[in-house]
């Protein structure tokens, strides 16, 4: 089977795959409908096994395939096959790792790693190790006349502008990321209904001063896709993402805000919010000096 371009039309048929199965982010749907231009992602389905690959910091890259069902260690004849042609497999889950450790060799990949919350702690904001989130919400809410809504049909337009507006002040175009990510929002936004996404906006003085998009992608785990904010008001990301968490996921407990890419920043913003763990992600470097069983 030849390679396919991943399309809105094959949700369906990879969600047999991909479906509830990590708490990290990279295997779901709609992360690879993201970032399927930007980081040119295919896809083929050979003998019911789900491989998909990609090109990043100009290299091919690969994710572990994919069964339907069953135990990793039962596709690690084809992961061989893949490390034996020279194949990098990234993103790989712990869970995987713990599987398949006795036959290839691991690296982690920790600028990868995903940073997974407790809803409840980012919802309440309670303690000491909360307390300057919890001052620049109380902030926010003091200064500001303000509103949450729910994402639709009715005010997606005003989130696109938003989005547009918050991209060039941003200078989106000439920064790779940025352009690449970009391009997948706007993905997001014209087929919104059909993936089956939750959104949420925040208007002050009917404005849109943020916004934050998830889904639930195991039953306990939300992912957020995109959050954006104008940080002329002050303390509005942290107002968007608790009230976001308790409009729309507090019946879930935890919640994977993803990577820091290495970027110090980013690093730091994300620790602010004391995770609860960070998702491991590894990448297969070579096959251990065993006999892969046929």
């Amino acid at each position: 089977m030849e390679w396919k371009n991943i399309q809105l039309e094959d949700r369906e048929r990879l969600n047999e795959f991909l479906q509830g199965r990590f708490q990290t982010g990279d295997l779901t749907f709609t992360n690879l409908f993201i970032w399927r231009i930007g980081k040119n992602l295919k896809y083929r389905i050979i003998d019911d096994i789900l491989y998909i690959k990609g090109i990043e910091d100009d290299r091919e890259f690969y994710y572990v395939p994919l069964q339907k069902h069953g135990d990793f260690r039962k596709i690690k004849k084809e992961i061989s096959v893949l490390v034996k042609n020279g194949a990098v497999i990234r993103a790989v889950p712990e869970g995987v790792r713990i599987l398949l450790d006795n036959y290839f060799l691991f690296k982690e990949e920790r600028d990868r790693f995903d940073y997974l919350y407790s809803i409840e702690d980012l919802i309440n904001l309670k303690g000491r190790k909360f307390h300057n989130k919890k001052n620049l919400v109380n902030k926010f809410e003091k200064i500001y006349e303000f509103s949450y809504e729910k994402i639709n049909n009715e005010n997606i337009k005003d989130v696109i502008e938003f989005e547009e507006k918050w991209c060039q002040e941003r200078k989106c175009s000439i920064y790779k990321g940025l352009d690449k990510e970009s391009l997948g929002i706007r993905d997001i936004f014209e087929n919104y209904e059909v993936l089956q996404l939750k959104g949420g906006l925040i208007r002050v003085h009917g404005d849109i001063a943020a916004f934050s998009i998830g889904e639930e992608i195991t039953p306990n785990t939300v992912l957020i896709h995109i959050e954006k904010g104008d940080i002329k008001y002050q303390g509005v990301y942290q107002e968007m993402n608790r009230v976001f968490l308790k409009k729309e996921f507090s019946h879930l407990e935890y919640v994977n805000r993803e990577e820091d890419l290495g970027i110090e920043g980013i690093k730091k913003a994300k620790e602010s919010y004391n995770p609860v763990m960070l998702l491991k992600k590894y990448i297969i470097l070579d096959e251990k000096d065993l006999k892969i069983e046929k």
